[in-house]
């Protein structure tokens, strides 16, 4: 038996060679649940997407209303209603047992696990069986996705109906009625994630694919086209029709405001700053997928014609990313569609990438995690007994008021995945593949440690929890009317969830009947109260200078 065929034994070392064995199987497993599962418990919502997500939802759960998002009592119509019906239903099932924003969020982990699984079907139909694992860990390897796939996020929704579609293509290939179905319902699930923008980038892909490669010109994709557009069109009139039913007004308001926020507004802004912002921002948020794509795409420069495994991630990352930034708003978040095709070019040539390359991302991530997790245990110390001074000091600083509390779970788990790590990582045969392996390995050691041990002074410094139940204290009986003057929509969430309050614009015909008014500003630019209010309250988080929440009441 070879030295890689050792690798199959708990005793031997572990060869990264493509093949599947009981032992690879199962770190695979590890490593995606561990890199999936930790983060989407254990913590409040936290200010961005996520707030204005659970605003809404605990709104739709609260009223009954599923069909018109809310935040604080005020329509918000930016996006589509899935991952907040998919999320209200998390919530209804484990909220029992669950707090009520960990339940929702564990959608964020149904989504994501939609995702990793077409990752991996993908690659097979493309590139064969031993492509699956190593797609799925460089998908996961991706830094821009790490945070985005734990947090609440309608953009989860849209990238799992892109990975779905995508599979749906490759498998027209071999099984063109079932990929038509498949592609049918991506379309759907596209549009009902992220609205017109998912929807757009996948219509264009399957119009750009027979254009770009005969190995889609054919009858049978045709047929798969076909199918597709059959199985679309209910799904796409679902809501259309809901909103009409319950009010045509909401269908234009929607209408409106989804096209204005795509396509009318864009000519405020120039197509090509845009182009520049997703240039220089997959850099980092597509690391390490989009160096390996480069080298698959280079290794097959004078054969590409003929490498149909090749041509459908590399027409959809040129479709995804052109369409992305003419019509995507200029945030990273915007950027996850790409990662699914950089993920499988980047495997395509994994075997050939050279030792020397191999090595040299292995030992810049081993470097990277293990000074990384040194830094996290190194603070997670300092916190628990007040040593090395210097770091409790920082975190006193930083963090003001803050006690750690030693928890024996989190730390175990957190121990223990770092043994696992360690162990992993010395018994593992040098190949191209381990580098990859080691470095999703290594950003899931990281996550954890930081969902773990880290976690508790995360939320301290994020969480509007304290926040509002401060405000609640000097908040007048009765007054749930509140005019936002300068409030953002995560802040309204939330504070319309804990305090139930309901926020109402300054010029809103509700505004002059409110006896209350909020205003969000720096703690440098903090106005006295104008003729005819008082202040009431003030506050802020811990260690934030940048924002500070001041209350008003009417005289």
């Amino acid at each position: 038996m070879s030295a890689s065929r050792l690798s199959d034994t708990l005793s031997g070392r572990i060869a990264y060679d493509g093949t599947r064995t009981p032992v690879k199987a199962v770190l695979f497993l590890i490593v995606c649940a561990a890199w999936l599962l930790p983060g989407l418990v254990g913590h409040d919502p936290w200010k961005g997407d996520e707030a204005i997500v659970f605003g809404i939802v605990s709104d739709m759960l609260r009223s009954g209303h599923w069909v018109l998002a809310r935040i604080a009592g005020e329509p918000w119509m930016e996006k589509a209603p899935l991952y907040y019906w998919v999320a209200g239903l998390h919530g209804t099932l484990f909220g029992w047992f669950l707090p009520l924003h960990d339940a929702m969020r564990l959608s964020a982990g149904t989504f994501m696990a939609i995702t990793l699984t077409c990752m991996g079907l993908t690659a097979r139909e493309l590139m064969g069986e031993r492509s699956v694992r190593i797609a799925v860990l460089l998908f996961i390897g991706c830094l821009g996705l790490l945070l985005r796939a734990h947090e609440m996020n309608t953009d989860l929704a849209g990238l799992s109906g892109i990975a779905l579609g995508v599979y749906g293509l490759a498998l027209s290939q071999r099984k063109e009625k079932i990929a038509g179905v498949v592609t049918g319902v991506a379309l759907g699930v596209a549009f009902l994630g992220d609205g017109f923008l998912s929807l757009g980038l996948l219509a264009a892909l399957m119009a750009a694919l027979p254009l770009a490669s005969s190995a889609w010109r054919t009858r049978a994709y045709a047929t798969t086209a076909a199918i597709a557009v059959v199985c679309a069109i209910p799904l796409l009139a679902l809501w259309p029709c809901m909103l009409f039913t319950a009010n045509p007004a909401l269908l234009d308001m929607w209408l409106s405001r989804a096209l204005a926020s795509r396509w009318s507004d864009r000519g405020s802004r120039a197509g090509l700053l845009d182009l520049v912002y997703f240039a220089k921002t997959l850099p980092w948020h597509a690391w390490p997928a989009w160096p390996l794509a480069a080298w698959s795409i280079w290794r097959a420069r004078k054969t590409l014609a003929t490498r149909t495994d090749l041509h459908l991630p590399f027409v959809a990352f040129l479709v995804f990313f052109v369409g992305l930034s003419l019509f995507a708003e200029a945030r990273e978040v915007n950027a996850l569609p790409m990662l699914v095709p950089l993920a499988l070019l980047g495997v395509a040539e994994v075997d050939t990438l050279r030792r020397g390359a191999a090595s040299a991302l292995d030992w810049f991530g081993l470097t990277t995690f293990f000074l990384m997790a040194a830094l996290i245990w190194i603070a997670w110390v300092a916190a628990i007994t007040g040593s090395p001074e210097a770091v409790a000091i920082r975190i006193g600083a930083e963090l003001p008021g803050f006690k750690y509390t030693f928890r024996f779970l989190p730390f175990a788990a957190a121990a223990l995945l770092t043994l696992i790590w360690l162990a992993v990582v010395a018994r593992s045969l040098r190949t191209t593949r381990r580098a990859l392996v080691n470095w999703a390995a290594g950003i899931t050691m990281v996550w954890m440690l930081m969902m773990t041990l880290g976690v508790p002074a995360i939320d301290y410094a994020r969480s509007y929890r304290p926040l509002a139940a401060s405000l609640n204290q000097a908040l007048p009986v009765g007054y749930k009317c509140v005019i936002s003057e300068g409030v953002g929509e995560s802040q309204r969430a939330l504070f319309g969830h804990y305090s139930g309050l309901n926020f109402f614009r300054p010029d809103s015909p509700a505004a002059p009947v409110c006896r209350i008014m909020m205003v969000q500003t720096a703690p440098s630019r903090v106005a006295p109260a104008g003729p005819g209010w008082t202040e009431i309250w003030r506050g802020s988080r811990p260690g934030d200078k940048s924002e500070v929440l001041v209350l008003y009441r009417r005289n």
